[in-house]
């Protein structure tokens, strides 16, 4: 098996939480035991002394009673204030310091309480995201960048309290599940969102206006957040955020306290607590837009700039497979529309689609004639002197090779993803039926035939393997019809659904449907008609070439059944060896396509081309229906190598 990415497992989880929440309590409570941080009446204060919002009881001197009061509110004393007794203020910062920093018995409780709400939020969120969230944050990598990303916004919001004097609202913790909703989804974005809320709301008391707040901001910045494309669309949701943080806190005021002057808040500036709302949700768009590379890269996402520099045709290995394996890089590049289509469809990543199609078959540069697509006119292939498990070997070997090659031109790991998955764990069916045919003697199994990737772990690596077996045997397609196009495409993904290569993408049936009529429309598109030129309709009416049946690029096809993928078979990365009967008409039929198609453009070199097809045209058809797939997809059924040469009828 190759080496693939590490997940987490139980134990792993467990074990991050039980790290992580040791670091958060360190990072609560640290200040407590540097002694030069410690406040002292009569002397400048060395940290911003704060006292959380709250209630107190207060009893009426006159008739007795008790009432609920909010007569303190927010007290916040700037780093740097020469402390007075004098000071109702001071003194009930001091008082509130003096029970934080109280010794045993009731600092080591309050310090073990703290950590255990942090080691039950870090554990909710690892067992979250092993059990239910999508397979790309199940990656060990992955989770370990979120809580290194969320250890640095709690160290950010411990900063901003203990040396600026600014409301606790401008705490800028949003940012976090704005770079996971855009790296992976918003339900994952939600939930991080809770436990980041609720650690930052830790450092003081869990203030409940606070975390209150920095909910309503996070879950709005993350439902605001419509375009991944965008930077400017994160700035929008952090403005949107905070109008929603700045009304919630409003209400909540009123809830508690029965009124609030609005513009006695506003009066204070910085000192506002409704302009840090706003302003806290203008910083989290900032932050968002301006980190979002680094915070991408430690969550194992590939930033869409890097993926945009992937797609450059000058890329070195790009043009190491143009050059080295033509057929197989435009075999890529074809796929590459298809997958990208489907993936924008679904709402997958159609940039990270569209690049693990370019990159996927590089290790056919190795031995590039070993496949089809690779070989010329009348070539002879390799595999007719091999033997099968050797053939299956040669094949199998473009996934190993293809992986290492990506990965030793440090392509990132999501895109070499691709390479390892877009066969999943099939068997390279024709060479297996080949060796049984032979009697097996060496007493193999299929296991000796079976590609040595793992299954797709994602609905973009699905989408390449679906589209790796659709783009091959639409080509057997006639007519080009979009009903014809839906059958076989619901075929393929049948047999990759029993075969259980899906199991572990994610895909839903629903994606699967849109999926199907997407691909099917743009496979129509893409084998479009043309019209003829003048001078090709008077070519054929002088009798220099056999007139065409119909307009379209598409060749006359025998009165065969449209070809159908057998159940389990794998994609179209092909062995030079014989395929099944369908496949091999196909290919017949097929070899003249591109003279065919080239003959609507107006190149003479074209139209000479579309002339009638010489016999090294009919040998190279020949030779591409005995070469084949390695595994047969787009055939039904096998047939003998007289049949598999045989031209296809002419109609008229």
């Amino acid at each position: 098996m190759l080496r693939t990415r590490i997940r987490a497992g139980p134990l792993a989880g467990f074990v991050l939480s039980v790290l992580f929440s040791a670091l958060f309590a360190v990072i609560s409570v640290g200040e407590l035991f540097i002694p030069v941080l410690s406040p002292e009446m009569g002397k400048p204060a060395p940290v911003t002394l704060r006292v959380p919002y709250g209630p107190r009881i207060v009893r009426d001197s006159h008739d007795g009673g008790f009432s609920l009061s909010y007569e303190h509110r927010r007290v916040i004393v700037p780093r740097g204030t020469v402390l007075s007794e004098r000071n109702e203020d001071h003194d009930a910062a001091m008082a509130y310091e003096t029970v934080r920093r109280m010794r045993r018995p009731g600092l080591g409780a309050r310090i073990a309480s703290t950590y255990v709400i942090y080691l039950i939020v870090c554990l909710m969120l690892t067992v979250y995201l092993r059990r239910f969230g999508q397979n790309r944050v199940r990656l060990l990598r992955t989770q370990v960048g979120m809580f290194v990303l969320m250890t640095g916004s709690f160290l950010v919001a411990k900063l901003l309290l203990l040396f600026t004097a600014l409301p606790e609202f401008w705490i800028p913790v949003a940012a976090l599940p704005l770079w996971v909703a855009i790296a992976f989804d918003r339900r994952t974005a939600f939930l991080v969102e809770v436990g980041v809320a609720f650690i930052a709301a830790s450092l003081l008391r869990f203030d409940v206006v606070l975390l209150s707040v920095l909910l309503v901001r996070g879950i709005a910045a993350t439902m605001f957040f419509f375009k991944r494309k965008g930077s400017r669309q994160l700035l929008i949701a952090g403005s949107l955020a905070g109008l929603a943080g700045a009304i919630g806190f409003i209400a909540l005021t009123v809830l508690f306290e029965g009124s609030f002057d609005l513009g006695a808040d506003l009066k204070r500036w910085l000192g506002s607590n409704v302009l840090a709302c706003i302003g806290g949700g203008l910083l989290v768009g900032l932050l968002g837009r301006s980190l979002r590379e680094p915070a991408e890269r430690a969550m194992g996402h590939v930033p869409r700039d890097k993926l945009l520099d992937l797609t450059d045709l000058e890329q070195p290995l790009l043009k190491k497979m143009a050059a080295e394996a033509p057929g197989s890089w435009e075999h890529a590049r074809a796929m590459a529309n298809l997958a990208e289509a489907s993936a924008a469809a679904i709402g997958a990543d159609a940039l990270l689609t569209r690049v693990g199609a370019y990159y996927h078959d590089l290790g056919k540069t190795v031995q590039p004639k070993y496949f089809i697509e690779n070989l010329g006119p009348g070539e002879r292939s390799p595999h007719e002197d091999l033997e099968p498990e050797v053939s299956a070997d040669a094949i199998m070997a473009h996934v190993v090779m293809g992986t290492k090659i990506l990965r030793e031109g440090n392509i990132p790991e999501p895109v070499v993803e691709f390479a390892y998955t877009h066969h999943g764990t099939q068997v390279v069916e024709y060479f297996w039926h080949k060796c049984v045919e032979q009697g097996n003697p060496k007493d193999l199994t299929q296991e000796h035939f079976r590609y040595p990737g793992m299954k797709p772990q994602t609905k973009e690596t699905a989408i390449l393997m679906l589209v790796d077996s659709i783009e091959a045997a639409s080509r057997t397609i006639w007519p080009p019809e979009h009903k014809k196009f839906e059958e076989m495409i619901q075929r393929v993904m049948f047999s990759k659904l029993a075969s259980g290569q899906l199991d572990q993408s994610g895909l839903t049936i629903e994606d699967l449907r849109i999926m199907t009529s997407r691909m099917a429309s743009t496979l129509v598109n893409m084998y479009h008609g043309r019209i003829k030129y003048p001078w090709q309709r008077e070519s054929d009416r002088a009798g220099h070439t056999p007139p065409p049946a119909t307009a379209t690029p598409h060749p006359v096809r025998p009165a065969t059944p449209t070809p159908v993928p057998p159940s389990g078979a794998t994609a179209r990365d092909g062995s030079a060896a014989a395929p099944p009967a369908s496949t091999a008409r196909g290919a017949a039929a097929a070899a003249p396509a591109s003279t065919a198609r080239g003959a609507a453009a107006a190149p003479a070199s074209t139209a000479r081309g579309a002339a009638a097809a010489p016999a090294s045209t009919a040998r190279g058809a020949a030779a591409a229906a005995q070469a084949g797939s390695d595994d047969g997809e787009g055939g039904a059924k096998e047939e003998s190598p007289a049949e598999s040469v045989r031209a296809p009828k002419k109609t008229h």
